[in-house]
């Protein structure tokens, strides 16, 4: 439960009752009125299942700064809009007893109940409800089904009271007017561990905690409830994702609760107004480029359900001539861009020998500059944990959040892997390189992406007017391949330059290491080199040319490329 502020969220149900009856029906022919009648009937369903609900939230904060209840209110107003549900919010200023903020709480719920809500749902303030979280019904058509009459998560201190569902019950009545009873008893031991309503949920239902507070601070602590048998028995389990923390394993999440006492006073705030930008903002954007069939494939629907999953909205691009449109606000000086710079940018996308791939490259990095948000390839999926990650980086004030792919100085597997980069072995244009499968900026037109579109702008047509870049440090067999030439033109090389050449744009990116990438994101490798994805190395194909640009032929085939041509043929026969 927070200690700075409670949330109470009342679901209630609109009774058929209270709908207008329908109008008589018309004096037309018998077959007339019956279809009229249907058509009535199939309306009101309707309108019962959209309105079925009215959400009220009264927020009682205490200790957060106008801003951030401000807020909270946006993001409770938000949620119950889109479920169509109300929404009322009640802030009060600073108040030096804080702890009465959560039990009002109790004594709203009793409120609403008596007031003929059917079920309340209690969130605290500090309990941040995420964009993508979706309807009550099913929670309370569980409840029912169960035969219980609230429903609370535990943790590892016992039951947590941050989010709790009541039905409108006398069994749930009997057990809160219990609870508010016990409100000055507890909160008068000033020695007692604490004074949130916490300790009454505790109280009425004997938690295994509870009781070994009472074992190790008898004199300090209230006995468990004479009723907690017949409390507990009609206590419910609520969904683990409508009450997750930011570290659970959790593959779904409705709400992320930041619970923590006065120790997370100074951080709280912080992670919380991170949170609540997924919704306010386009830093809980996930930009995916999938064109084709590339949207239809297993893998990618998955990552898409994952990302949805942990809170992020996607923002997918399937059609080339959008993507070109969205390329082409470059042009226009567009956060602060020399023009001169994005139509360079542009010219270099449209060129008739730039690929596929370096135009999906190219997209990413133009899409974060003007919208900000996060990048991911469409086969690339958040693990629980990425959220925290990313919240965590970007609620300090970061620009940005970026990986290495390969192990950095200092590491054990640094120098083997700068081993298989000599011999060959390996692909990686730079050791150690930065990942741009996964890649976020924290608000639009930062400046590290400015200096990332403008290297890449003159790689690309520096690229096409010389011819390619010769082969550095690496295998002599693998020059001018069509790998290479991408991944230090536009891919991670090109990102991994412009960070060491422009440390002062990429101050404020922070770069994690690879056994965080490794923890946090799923990469299935069905990138542009795949294999089973149309491009790919060694089968040149013509460049699909975006709609509204003229056909474009295929790019001369080098000698490399004849070879391998050659040598597939040769194992085909065999």
């Amino acid at each position: 439960v927070s200690t700075l502020s409670a949330t109470s969220v009342y679901l209630c149900h609109r009774s058929h009752k209270a709908q207008r009856p329908p109008p008589p029906p018309p004096p037309h022919s018998m077959t007339l009125r019956r279809r009229m009648s249907r058509g009535r009937s199939a309306a009101r369903r309707m309108s019962t299942a959209k309105k079925d609900a009215a959400l009220t939230v009264l927020t009682v904060a205490c200790g957060y700064d106008d801003s951030l209840r401000a807020w909270v209110a946006q993001r409770i107003r938000a949620y119950a809009a889109r479920h169509d549900y109300t929404a009322q919010v009640f802030l009060r200023a600073w108040d030096e007893r804080c702890d009465s903020s959560s039990w009002e709480k109790l004594n709203r719920t009793r409120a609403a109940l008596r007031g003929g809500a059917p079920y309340v749902l209690t969130v605290d303030a500090d309990a941040v409800i995420l964009p993508t979280a979706g309807s009550l019904r099913d929670q309370c058509a569980a409840l029912d089904a169960a035969g219980k009459t609230w429903a609370m998560s535990d943790d590892e201190n016992g039951p947590n009271g941050g989010v709790v569902l009541y039905k409108n019950d006398a069994r749930t009545l009997a057990m809160l007017d219990e609870m508010a009873a016990q409100e000055q008893a507890l909160r008068s031991a000033w020695l007692a561990p604490f004074h949130w309503e916490q300790r009454a949920f505790m109280y009425a239902i004997g938690s295994s905690h509870w009781a070994l507070k009472n074992r190790l601070q008898g004199w300090l602590s209230l006995p468990s409830s004479p009723n907690s048998a017949a409390h507990a028995a009609t206590k419910g389990a609520l969904d683990p994702q409508w009450n997750t923390r930011l570290d659970d394993a959790s593959p779904r999440r409705s709400i992320v609760h930041l619970a923590g006492g006065p120790r997370a006073k100074a951080t709280k705030p912080a992670m919380m107004r991170a949170l609540l930008r997924l919704g306010a903002t386009n830093a809980g954007v996930v930009h995916r480029f999938t064109p084709g069939t590339v949207a239809t494939r297993g893998i990618v629907a998955e990552a898409r359900g994952a990302w949805a999953g942990q809170g992020f909205r996607l923002d997918e691009v399937t059609d080339r001539s959008v993507a070109l449109g969205q390329v082409g606000r470059l042009a226009h000086g567009v956060c602060g861009l020399p023009p001169q710079v994005g139509r360079r940018y542009l010219r270099a996308y449209t060129h008739p020998n730039t690929s596929f791939v370096q135009r999906a490259d190219m997209w990413r990095y133009a899409r974060l500059l003007t919208q900000g948000g996060v990048y991911a390839d469409g086969d690339a999926s958040p693990t629980p944990a990425f959220l925290g990650e990313y919240a965590r980086h970007i609620s300090e004030g970061g620009e940005g959040l970026l990986f290495w792919e390969t192990p950095i100085s200092g590491e054990w597997r640094y120098p083997w892997v700068k081993i298989g980069a000599l011999t060959g072995i390996s692909q990686y244009a730079r050791i150690p390189e930065m990942a741009q499968f996964v890649m976020a900026s924290g608000r639009p037109c930062a400046p590290w992406l400015k200096e990332l579109v403008e290297l890449v702008a003159d790689r690309v047509s520096r690229f096409h007017a010389t011819g390619g870049f010769e082969r550095r440090s690496m295998h002599s067999s693998q020059d001018r391949s069509v790998v290479y030439h991408t991944l230090v033109t536009t891919g991670p090389g090109a990102l991994t330059d412009a960070a060491r050449n422009h440390p002062a744009a990429f101050a404020n990116v922070t770069r994690l290491p690879l056994s965080v990438l490794w923890r946090t994101v799923r990469h299935a490798s069905m990138h542009s080199w795949h294999p089973g994805l149309s491009y790919a190395p060694g089968a040149p194909a013509p460049t699909p040319a975006a709609e509204g640009e003229p056909p474009r032929a295929a790019p001369a085939p080098t000698r490399k490329d004849r070879k391998d041509r050659k040598d597939r043929k040769d194992r085909k026969d065999r």
